[in-house]
């Protein structure tokens, strides 16, 4: 099982003459009905508003087959949303900031319980409070799961700039660029570095167990791995160029990012490094088949709708 902590959101969209168009988000909602459209367990860690729009984002979740068990909906709290309107962009973050370290635990906590050692890896975002995301951290690597460590979104307010040293207990950090360039200047490291050179530099920086991915989403995506002694750079070209309707592009860069881990864990066995080779292989395979998101509007419609545009991950792999 793949354990997805993070936001929960709607984007909401807005026409000239006031009508507008709701659609259940968030990156913790796009890695988990990914996950489950390619026939991987998932499950969900985040909270909710109590209102119409949290409802949606469940009925989603629900009909992917995503466990949301640990989803917490909170009364007072109104549920995250992305607004896009004539006059440009604003978020509110709403109930993801009432997700609490407490709640991180119990939830992983009961999710290890009930599904034992199915549970595998943990993907966590920062669009939660910092010590919900840290918790998330410390907990997968004391019971050795599998950690991915996504800095997005952006990671550029302070209540969730991630300490430092919780970057080498990733067994894999996720940036976009906009993250890399953020994590690049935290870390004060040298400007003007771009693609393959920027995510080899982040890497040497950050010291991860096994890899740093800096995703494009359909854009490709530059690789840095440990392979035995060696450290590997690769890169994946663009499946899709970037013209496109937010409405219709706004999840790609997570549906890429949670189709690749989902390659990378679902059916693997044991603790052993993935083989660099197969993962550059996932990973253009990922990049293609984010650009299958740009037919629809709405992050999760392809995943929840019409899963079988996915394929079946172990179709895929034979």
């Amino acid at each position: 099982m793949i354990v997805c902590i993070g936001d929960l959101m709607v984007d909401v969209f807005t026409e000239n003459d006031g009508t507008q168009r709701r659609h259940p988000g968030g990156k913790a909602a796009i890695y988990a009905v990914t996950a489950r459209a390619l026939g991987a367990p998932s499950a969900v860690v985040g909270c909710l508003g109590a209102d119409d729009d949290g409802a949606d984002v469940i009925g989603s979740l629900s009909a992917s087959g995503a466990d949301f068990s640990a989803v917490v909906v909170r009364e007072g709290e109104t549920t995250g949303a992305d607004f896009f309107e004539a006059g440009g962009w604003r978020m509110e973050r709403g109930a993801n900031w009432a997700l609490t370290s407490k709640d991180v635990h119990a939830a992983l906590t009961g999710l290890t319980e009930r599904a034992g050692n199915d549970v595998s890896t943990v993907i966590v975002n920062q669009g939660i409070p910092l010590d919900a995301s840290q918790e998330a951290v410390s907990y997968a690597r004391e019971h050795g799961l599998f950690l991915v460590l996504h800095l997005g979104p952006e990671a550029i307010e302070e209540r969730r700039k991630v300490d430092p040293r919780f970057y080498p207990l990733a067994d894999v950090i996720v940036v976009s660029q906009r993250e890399a360039d953020v994590l690049a200047e935290h870390l004060g490291l040298d400007a003007g570095r771009t693609g393959g050179d920027l995510a080899r530099l982040l890497f040497d920086a950050t010291n991860p167990r096994w890899a740093l991915l800096l995703s494009h989403g359909v854009g490709g995506a530059h690789l840095v791995a440990r392979d035995g002694d060696e450290v590997v750079t690769a890169s994946v070209p663009p499946s899709s160029g970037s013209d496109h309707e937010v409405e219709k592009y706004i999840g790609a860069n997570d549906t890429a990012v949670a189709a690749w881990i989902t390659h990378l864990v679902h059916g693997r066995q044991g603790t052993s490094a993935p083989v660099f080779r197969e993962t550059v292989d996932a990973l253009a395979h990922s990049v293609g088949l984010a650009a299958m998101t740009l037919e629809h509007r709405g992050p999760l419609t392809v995943a929840v709708d019409t899963p079988e545009k996915f394929g079946r991950l172990e179709a895929q792999q034979a």
